[in-house]
């Protein structure tokens, strides 16, 4: 994690199961949010914004999601 990171996330993969098959709906998604700084999720309907930010948030439960990548969060004790 870099050192003034507040968050981070490297290669986030996030796909469902579905009957018609594997839906990739986050493919290789990385950023990095500085202390002091302000993100903003940008896109096109369907593109995954709020997938990736439901699933970095922990709501994105579902037996049929898979998840790969990586997240690291600092909290005010690190």
């Amino acid at each position: 994690m870099s050192v003034d990171a507040l968050l981070e996330v490297c290669d986030l993969h996030v796909s469902f199961r579905t009957e018609e098959g594997v839906i990739q709906a986050v493919d290789g998604v990385s950023f990095s949010l500085q202390r002091g700084e302000v993100l903003a999720v940008v896109g096109e309907s369907g593109s995954g914004k709020s997938v990736t930010v439901g699933t970095l948030m922990g709501l994105t439960r579902s037996p049929n999601a898979k998840f790969e990548g990586e997240a690291w969060l600092r909290t005010a004790q690190d």
